[in-house]
C-alpha cells in the first residue's frame, strides 16, 4: 500500500563525487494517481507539467510522483482512494463520482456548452464553488484547478448515427447517470461502461455503440473495432485537480502557494491541448478508416429536442440545480 504523505525533512546533503554537485533530497514527496494511459496526452502531459514545475520553482522541496495506467488506482476508485489518504493527489473525473456529489452532473448537461473554451470559462468563473468544491473539502478532498475534459460524440460500429432513431434499441455504453437518461430518452439502450472496457465489448459485440469524447477513440484504438463516429458535442466531462486535505495542511504556506499557481496553469495547458486535438482529430480518424461525420445543425436539433428532459430530470436529482445551470449559460 502506498503511504501517503510521505513527508519528512530530510537531514543532510546527498553529495554527487563525479561532478561534486551537492542536492538536497526533497522535503515532501508526494504520491499522484491516475488512471489516464500516456496516449491521453492532452490530459496526461499537463500532470507531468504540473509536477514538474512544483519541483522546479520549489528548488526540489517538493517531489510529486506521478502514476499513470491504473498503477496505482483505476479512475472509479480515485475519488476514494484521496478521501481515505492513500495517496495525496489525482485528477478525478466529475462523472465518475456524480453518486458522492449529486452536483458534479452539471458537465453532462446535453448541449449546455458549444465548446470546450465555453465550459473552461464557466470553470473559470467559480462554477464549482456554488457548492461542489464545499462538499469535496467536506470529504477531505482539497480542489486546486478544475479544466474541462472534452466533449462526448457518438460512435457507432456498423452504422451512421446522423438521428435520434439511428440509436433506437442499439446497445450503447456510457458514463454517468445522465448520460444514460439521454440515451434513454432516444431509445437506446444503455449501459456504464468503464473507457478500458470498450474495445473488447465493441469487439465481441456487447456493445453497438459509445458516447465518449474523442480522445477515448484514438487513446484506446476504438478505430479498430468500429467505423462510424458523429461529432455532436453532446455533453462535457471536466477534471480536477486535487489534492487530500490532510496533505495539503501539513505544507508550508508558500509551498501551497507555489502548487496553487502551477495547478491553474494546468487547466488553461489542458484547455489549450485539447483545442489543438480536436482540430487534428479528423484526419486521424479519417486515416484509421472511420467515417466522421460532423453534425449538421439540422441533426443537431433532432438531437436537442429529444434529450432536453435530462434537465428536468437532473433537476429532481439535484435541488440546487438551476443554480448551476444558470450559472454555466450566463458565463461562458
Amino acid at each position: 500500500m502506498v503511504k501517503h504523505f510521505k513527508s519528512g525533512v530530510v537531514a543532510g546533503l546527498i553529495a554527487v563525487a563525479a561532478s561534486g554537485f551537492v542536492s538536497a533530497a526533497p522535503e515532501y514527496k508526494l504520491t499522484f494517481s491516475t488512471y489516464w494511459p500516456t496516449s491521453y496526452n492532452y490530459l496526461i502531459d499537463p500532470i507531468f507539467s504540473f509536477a514538474e514545475k512544483v519541483k522546479e520553482r520549489t528548488n526540489g522541496r517538493v517531489e510529486v510522483e506521478v502514476f499513470h495506467s491504473k498503477q496505482l488506482f483505476g479512475g472509479k476508485e480515485e475519488f476514494g482512494a484521496l478521501e481515505r489518504g492513500d495517496i495525496d493527489m489525482s485528477a478525478p473525473m466529475d462523472t465518475y463520482n456524480t453518486g458522492a456529489i449529486p452536483e458534479l452532473g452539471i458537465a453532462s448537461m446535453p448541449f449546455l456548452w458549444p465548446s470546450p473554451r465555453a465550459m473552461q470559462t464557466s470553470l473559470d468563473a467559480g462554477l464549482w464553488d456554488l457548492g461542489v468544491n464545499q462538499a469535496m473539502e467536506k470529504r477531505g478532498v482539497k480542489v486546486l484547478n478544475v479544466a474541462a475534459g472534452g466533449p462526448y460524440q457518438l460512435y457507432g460500429k456498423g452504422f451512421e448515427i446522423k438521428k435520434p432513431s439511428d440509436l433506437k434499441g442499439k446497445k450503447i455504453a456510457v458514463s454517468g447517470s445522465a448520460a444514460s437518461r439521454a440515451m434513454e430518452l432516444i431509445g437506446a439502450a444503455p449501459t456504464s461502461m468503464s473507457s478500458g472496457d470498450l474495445y473488447v465489448a465493441l469487439q465481441r459485440g456487447t456493445i453497438d455503440a459509445t458516447s465518449r469524447p474523442l480522445i477515448t477513440g484514438i487513446g484506446r484504438k476504438l478505430y479498430e473495432v468500429l467505423d462510424n463516429i458523429t461529432v455532436v458535442n453532446m455533453s462535457y466531462f471536466s477534471t480536477a485537480l486535487a489534492i487530500n486535505l490532510d496533505s495539503w495542511n501539513k505544507l508550508p504556506k508558500d509551498i501551497q502557494g507555489i502548487m496553487q499557481q502551477a495547478a491553474n496553469e494546468r487547466g488553461q495547458e489542458q484547455l489549450k491541448l485539447l483545442e489543438a486535438y480536436m482540430s487534428e482529430a479528423e484526419s486521424l480518424f479519417e486515416k484509421n478508416n472511420v467515417n466522421y461525420h460532423v453534425a449538421t445543425n439540422a441533426e443537431l436539433a433532432g438531437f436537442q429536442k429529444e434529450v432536453a428532459p435530462v434537465y428536468d430530470w437532473w433537476k429532481g436529482q439535484v435541488s440546487d440545480g438551476d443554480k448551476y445551470i444558470d450559472f454555466a449559460r450566463k458565463n461562458q
